[in-house]
């Protein structure tokens, strides 16, 4: 699994897995999240607009993402 760390103090999912180039677009990422959802925190997320915090961790796709 690769791991990534991203520094923000707050950003939406959708615009996380568009910064850090996981997807080339929020539209995308904001259609993949609703349909398949990702791991927050060990839980099932379905919402692209989820905001995020310094601690929180992402996977998605073999990916995961640490917010710090």
């Amino acid at each position: 699994m690769q791991e990534i760390e991203f520094e923000s103090q707050m950003i939406a999912l959708k615009d996380l897995l568009k910064a850090t180039s996981i997807l080339p677009t929020g539209g995308l990422a904001k259609v993949i999240i609703k349909e398949e959802g990702v791991l927050l925190n060990d839980e099932p997320c379905y919402i692209p607009g989820k905001k995020l915090y310094p601690g929180d961790v992402v996977i998605f796709d073999d990916i995961k993402i640490t917010i710090v």
